[in-house]
């Protein structure tokens, strides 16, 4: 891009370096924040762009860590969406360049018009608000250099027995952490469990729930037991994001078998969801979604893309791979040497921002980790005015969550987007 390009700072210390060039649309006098996770694993907190998209101005931002050679995705997630019913402005984040230990992954501009959103109905369009990347680190970790640290919430062990239960979750806080109970054929597994991942940021949170259940097939029942909500927006029904605590079950499997169909879910009000969950053969597995695993899981749920944290390169050379509709929805994958974008698995479900119609119906669903980044045409940055909060955004229930969310969403897109970024800005 053309215009200044400012310093975002650098973040953390180790040997290898993801640098990001970022700009922003702000809104309501608030800044796009972002978050990094490399294979899952988020590093350093959330981080504020203040280079502005319309003025061609970017801000670099300096990710450093040690990472095996390899191949390691990185993910950019938009942590503070905001499109609020009866107002303008409208907050983006733009990635407009990717390189990595001083190799060009991305030189073209991502937009991420929305933060990660997964309705109660996930069937209806789930919203992964991040852009995906895939890099391949060539140099060899530094003898006695210490792991690279991260803010994503460690895995928690809950119960006892040879089978186990992976469940990945993630939560929207507010005053507290949202709580869970989980039950396996019926029965109780453990107390209330307290999960301190936030959606907004990207991360996931793994429960190993152990028991004796056996082969087939099992149900498995997470229950919400905590739900609250502080204010809704003015003269409407919908809740305030950023005031309202909601639980995410981001995946499951049992003993590494076949991943739960219906994840990521919400709960947005205190309730209980049903999995039915195949066992596997395996009573020692990874992560069910992109969670605190760093090695590849075949058919996971969650970002929708897998990585490893080790393996060699054939060459030192680098592809320059470029974000655009093409290559996100070839299904290809770039160059095997040296560093390369690799484009997002399907199946995440994410929905386009230039989709009409429906939700869950996309102009293009080529690139469902990508959530409105790229494919899209109908949408420019500061494009609409939101129309004031109508029927079409659903009402409140005398519990919390609102009717819309888990309803059909609105035919107009403009009352689809504003309702997705009403219930989530994050």
């Amino acid at each position: 891009m053309s215009g200044s390009i400012s310093n975002g700072g650098t973040i953390g210390s180790g040997s290898d370096a993801i640098v990001l060039n970022m700009s922003e649309d702000s809104a309501a006098g608030t800044d796009a924040q972002f978050t990094v996770n490399v294979d899952g694993q988020q590093i350093g907190g959330r981080q504020t762009v203040t280079a502005s998209h319309a003025a061609g101005q970017d801000e670099t931002f300096t990710f450093l860590g040690n990472y095996a050679p390899g191949p390691h995705t990185v993910t950019v997630t938009f942590a503070n969406n905001f499109l609020m019913p009866g107002t303008s402005g409208d907050r983006n984040v733009y990635v407009d360049g990717v390189n990595y230990d001083g190799q060009t992954i991305s030189s073209t501009t991502t937009p991420i018009y929305q933060s990660p959103l997964f309705p109660p109905n996930s069937t209806q369009g789930d919203v992964w608000g991040n852009a995906v990347y895939s890099v391949i680190d060539t140099t060899a970790v530094p003898a006695g250099a210490p792991s690279t640290p991260t803010t994503t919430p460690s895995a928690v062990s809950v119960g006892s027995g040879s089978d186990t239960l992976v469940l990945n979750m993630a939560e929207d806080a507010y005053l507290g952490d949202a709580q869970f109970t989980v039950a396996v054929d019926g029965v109780q597994v453990g107390g209330t469990q307290t999960t301190t991942a936030s959606l907004a940021e990207g991360q996931q949170q793994e429960f190993d729930v152990h028991g004796n259940w056996g082969a087939g097939n099992h149900t498995v029942a997470v229950t919400f037991t905590n739900d609250a909500i502080g204010a809704f927006y003015p003269g409407t029904q919908l809740a305030v994001d950023t005031t309202d605590r909601n639980l995410y079950v981001m995946g499951m499997t049992l003993d590494g078998g076949t991943a739960a169909s219906g994840a990521p879910w919400e709960l947005a009000t205190d309730g209980t969801q049903d999995f039915t969950v195949t066992a596997g053969n395996n009573t020692s597995v990874g992560s069910a979604g992109s969670g605190s695993s760093t090695t590849a899981t075949t058919g996971s749920t969650g970002t929708g893309s897998t990585s490893s944290s080790s393996g060699t390169s054939s060459s030192g050379t680098s592809d320059t791979a470029t974000v655009d509709s093409s290559s996100l929805g070839s299904g290809t994958t770039g160059s095997g040497s040296g560093m390369s974008f690799v484009a997002p698995t399907s199946g995440s479900g994410g929905t386009s921002n230039a989709s009409s119609g429906s939700a869950g119906t996309s102009a293009d669903t080529t690139a469902p980790t990508v959530a409105s980044s790229v494919g899209g045409s109908g949408q420019s940055a500061q494009d609409w005015t939101v129309p004031a909060a109508s029927s079409a955004f659903g009402t409140r229930t005398s519990t919390h969550g609102w009717a819309g969310h888990g309803g059909p969403w609105s035919a107009d897109h403009q009352n689809w987007q504003a309702a997705v970024a009403a219930h989530h800005q994050g």
